[in-house]
């Protein structure tokens, strides 16, 4: 249960040529399986190298304005490719790169003073665990050069009759490329 899909018929595979190959010696038979295993765990298990993926509980994650908080002292760490929010049961994936430690993520919500963050990490029984950061802070190497954001206002159309429509007037039995789409 443990397995993806890919490794259980990896491994399905190899149970069956063991069963097969009655001929084959064992160091030969055992040398094919280890190639055939290292060549699936290439393309099923590869990764980015320069990127990882961290889990974190947020205490205080709770409305949006902490969560506004939490994106302002996210993005001004350098290192963080991408996070996205789960609000209901306050948790935060956050993608950076390899070289950054989790630590510097917890430094910087903690820096906000209304929310702290726990590491989520899986048991080797699959169970999730809270795992609290060192009280120490981590030097957190900061973006200062952030690009200021686009406004999320959608401005207003001027001539909403003309907004689909190609501009000029055309005679009543004209094709025209909307009514081509249309039809």
């Amino acid at each position: 249960r443990t397995t993806t899909p890919g490794e259980t018929k990896l491994l399905a595979s190899e149970v069956y040529d063991i069963l097969q190959s009655s001929n084959m010696s064992d160091v030969d038979n055992v040398n094919e399986m280890n190639y055939r295993r290292r060549k699936a765990q290439f393309f099923l298990g590869s990764t980015n190298k320069r990127a990882k993926t961290v889990v974190l509980h947020i205490d205080g994650l709770d409305d949006s304005s902490r969560r506004n908080l939490c994106e302002e002292a996210l993005l001004k760490i350098k290192g963080v490719i991408s996070f996205t929010f789960q609000m209901a049961v306050q948790r935060c994936v956050v993608r950076i790169r390899s070289d950054l430690k989790a630590e510097a993520l917890a430094t910087a919500i903690a820096s906000t003073k209304v929310m702290k963050a726990q590491q989520v990490v899986k048991s080797e029984s699959g169970e999730e665990m809270l795992v609290p950061f060192q009280d120490t802070p981590v030097e957190v190497e900061q973006n200062t050069d952030l690009p200021e954001y686009l406004p999320e206002d959608e401005s207003p159309t001027k001539e909403q009759d003309k907004a689909v429509s190609r501009v000029g007037s055309h005679p009543e039995g004209a094709a025209s490329w909307l009514r081509t789409a249309a039809n």
